[in-house]
Formats: structure tokens, sequence, C-alpha cells
């Protein structure tokens, strides 16, 4: 998750060679061919886009000035509490206009497979998630998640369902981020396998076997 909201730091092209170079170990020979660009650019925009990620992770690392941090947690719990609630018009209230939703299942747990828009969608997503969290015996527990308020939802076992990490800019949710992925979960506990996707479920998500 982390990774991903520092991705968010780079501009199109710069996340396109700075993952084709550091994900995919590709040459600037072959970037360059890829994206049409000299390999002498090429080289330029991944160290530009190296600085840029580093400059965001120290700013990701430090600690929020306390009011702010009080701040986010007073919106998370009010959120959460609405989405569990069924309360829309207090969710419509707290969500930005152009609020976006994140979700990673890793092709192995129920995740949105594309992200969702629109404060109407986003909130009736959480409101139907929750709700069916709490039929299962599941319970959130409010977590600072890099640097962002946010939940973490546990099973009646106590083992970790998914993250949900809350991006907020003058006093609204501009972004969330639910991880539900068992490989990015392990560093927390046992993963439950409450949302965890069968095989048949996998494949069909996937659109076919994977390798």
């Amino acid at each position: 998750m982390a990774f991903l909201v520092l991705l968010e730091a780079l501009s199109p092209v710069e996340r396109t060679v700075f993952m084709l170079r550091e994900v995919f170990g590709y040459g600037y020979s072959d970037m360059a061919t890829a994206i049409g660009k000299s390999a002498a650019n090429c080289r330029q925009i991944f160290a530009r886009a190296r600085k840029r990620i580093a400059a965001a992770g120290q700013d990701a690392d430090s600690a929020p000035p306390p009011a702010r941090r009080a701040e986010g947690e007073e919106l998370a719990r009010k959120f959460f509490e609405a989405a569990e609630g069924g309360d829309m018009d207090a969710l419509l209230g707290m969500l930005a206009p152009d609020v976006v939703f994140h979700g990673d299942g890793g092709g192995k747990a129920r995740a949105t497979r594309n992200p969702v828009t629109e404060p109407q969608r986003v909130g009736q997503l959480f409101v139907g998630g929750i709700r069916r969290l709490r039929k299962l015996g599941a319970n959130l527990r409010p977590a600072w998640v890099n640097g962002r308020p946010g939940v973490v939802t546990y099973d009646a076992e106590g083992r970790v369902v998914n993250v949900v990490e809350l991006d907020i800019a003058d006093g609204m949710i501009q972004a969330i981020r639910s991880v539900s992925n068992p490989d990015k979960l392990g560093h927390l506990g046992s993963v439950s396998d409450l949302a965890r996707l069968s095989v048949k479920q996998s494949t069909a998500d996937s659109g076919g076997p994977r390798p």
C-alpha cells in the first residue's frame, strides 16, 4: 500500500520508467524502444523518479502534527461508524466529490477489480461491505496506516482480513485504499480466509489460470 501511495507522487511517464527499470529490470535501451524516448532521456527520467520517490517516502515516514492526527482519527471514526450504521447522508458529507476507492486483493482475496469513483458508489460499497463483515463476526479496529488514519479488520478468531487507509485533505476523504491480498498482510499476524477466493474464483476473476 505504501509503495502504491509513493508511486502517485510520479508523473505517468516517470511511473512507467520507474516500474520498467525497478520492477521489471529493463535496460535503458529496451526501455527507450518501449516508450519512444532516447536511452539517455530514460536514464534522466529514472533518476528524477527515484529522487521524487525518496522525498515522498520521507514525508510519509514523518509523524503528522498531533492536531492533524487527532482530526484525521476523528474523521475516520465518524466515517466507519456511519458506514456501519448505513448513514449515507453522513458518509456523503465526508467524501470528496472526486473521491476514489482502490482495492487490492492480488487475485487471491475479494476486492474491486477497478477503482470505484463517485461518493454515492463508494459509500454504498462500504455500507454493504461492513454489513457483510459484521454478519460474519468480523470487527474493525482503528489503526494508523502509512501515516494516515484507517482500520484493520479482524475475523472472529482475531486473524487479519484487510487493512483500510483513508487519504484526508481539507477535512474531506480524498481517497481510500483497501488491501486484502494475503501476501501483503502476513507481517501483521495470522491472515484470515474470510475474504480469500477459492482456486476456481481466482481463475475466473483473472480471466484464466495464473502462471
